[in-house]
């Protein structure tokens, strides 16, 4: 469900990976329906409106690992997700982009 909910919410807000990587749980405004983004592109900060449908699965997601502070969180191999101190790896969100990719049929353009 973690690369789900991850890809889910990189596509619904515009994302880029490293962007959603970064994502806390005090980034999600719920009142106002925006996703804070903290230094994207050009090192600036900014607001993007979150699908309420896209919020709802970032709350089923969190209650899957429960982590006070980042929305997604590495899991090691030996340790819980609630005590994780970083975010997934970038490398596992893009092979899991590749993944996706593949199943859905995409190929690249010549």
């Amino acid at each position: 469900m973690h690369n789900y909910a991850f890809l889910s919410t990189v596509y619904a807000c515009g994302l880029r990976l490293s962007e959603a990587l970064a994502l806390e749980i005090s980034d999600i405004d719920s009142q106002r329906m925006m996703l804070h983004v903290h230094l994207g592109k050009g090192a600036k900060d900014r607001f993007v409106p979150i699908p309420a449908d896209t919020l709802a699965l970032l709350r089923a997601y969190w209650r899957t690992h429960r982590n006070p502070r980042l929305l997604f969180p590495a899991s090691p191999r030996h340790a819980r997700r609630p005590s994780a101190t970083r975010p997934m790896a970038i490398d596992s969100v893009q092979g899991a982009f590749r993944d996706a990719r593949a199943s859905a049929g995409i190929t690249s353009a010549a």
